[in-house]
């Protein structure tokens, strides 16, 4: 970990800045040390690798998936590309489209949470300027050290460090850009990873996330029905409700013969609002802000009748003619006598 980037951590329990002790330094680099919050929450630096899981104690889930990880680091090639050969598809071309996606530019900083063993970080780092900064983040800590491997012709650029994706160990606003494929259907809360990257995300910015999950319309298909009997992962609805109210020009594609889908969309700033206040062309008139805030009490058929009647002898939209003969009623008429509740 490189000491001038300290200062990018945040705490992931609480969001608060961390102090940084260091015990061993080499260079530039801290080799171990610890980083501790003003509450007191401590994370330890080991071979130069932060470790920022939280909590402590992780989701079942996600301690299963961790475990798995670990044992599957040494073996994992032979399964890398398996994938890509059932669904006859270019490992090189699906994740360098997925990367392009992301809109980087070489000045970029950008985020890849479960990076695994760095082999879609590959095609994200090579879009990076030597102003540009990458951020990789694993569960697993053996798979981030295959990743350090893979990538470490471009080490200058990047930062490495061990983390659960539901808790991010980053300020608000500081990516361009944050990235994640292949691991998303065993997070144990999609939705609070989501909320988590729009978070770190700057406004404008470009989140892509995507897995697997057989496209509805293949489902009954021999390809659906066979594919789902060997990865029951294959029938994983996409966690489109988890989307943050955040997310602007949502895109989503299925790609590798419709096996696995990816969803794009841009931060933007709190929920969308629409333009409620136009006066809307029609005999009902109105806003749709007045028409779902302005509702009053009901009235008989006979009143109704009546005051459509009226509202077309004055050539005014029912809105319009309301507006006008309540507001009037109101300020004019001083004796109106209120029925006693019986």
């Amino acid at each position: 970990m490189k000491i001038a980037n300290a200062e990018a951590y945040r705490c992931p329990a609480c969001n608060t800045s961390l102090k940084l002790e260091i015990s061993a330094v080499s260079d530039e680099n801290v080799l171990e040390g610890e980083f501790e919050c003003a509450n007191g929450h401590k994370f330890s630096i080991t071979d130069g690798i932060p470790d920022f899981i939280w909590p402590k104690e992780l989701a079942l889930i996600d301690e299963e998936t961790r475990q798995l990880y670990e044992k599957l680091a040494d073996e994992y090639e032979k399964f890398a590309l398996f994938p890509f050969w059932t669904f006859k598809s270019d490992e090189y071309e699906v994740r360098a489209q997925m990367a392009d996606k992301l809109n980087l530019n070489e000045n970029s900083i950008v985020l890849e949470i479960g990076a695994g063993d760095g082999r879609g970080a590959e095609h994200i780092v090579k879009r990076l300027g030597e102003n540009g900064q990458f951020y990789v983040q694993e569960l697993s800590s053996a798979f981030l050290k295959k990743s350090f491997n893979r990538l470490k012709e471009h080490n200058k650029i990047i930062e490495y460090s061990i983390a659960n994706a539901m808790y991010l160990s980053f300020p608000d606003n500081f990516f361009d850009s944050a990235f994640h494929f292949g691991g998303l259907n065993n997070f144990s809360d999609i939705k609070q990873c989501l909320k988590e990257l729009v978070r770190v995300v700057k406004h404008g910015g470009k989140i892509v996330v995507g897995d697997e999950s057989m496209a509805p319309w293949l489902r009954d298909t021999d390809m659906g029905k066979i594919m789902s009997n060997s990865n029951p992962l294959m029938k994983h609805v996409l966690p489109l409700e988890a989307i943050p109210v955040e997310a602007r020009n949502v895109k989503i594609e299925w790609i590798m013969m419709g096996g696995y889908y990816t969803i794009e969309f841009t931060v933007g700033e709190g929920a969308p609002e629409a333009n409620y206040h136009i006066p809307i062309p029609s005999e009902r008139g109105g806003t749709h802000w007045t028409r779902y805030y302005g509702n009053l009490e009901g009235v008989s058929d006979e009143v109704k009748k009546l005051a459509h009647q009226a509202r077309r002898k004055a050539g005014m939209s029912m809105h319009d003619w309301l507006e006008t003969i309540i507001r009037s009623a109101a300020k004019e008429d001083k004796t109106i006598i209120f029925p006693r509740t019986l």
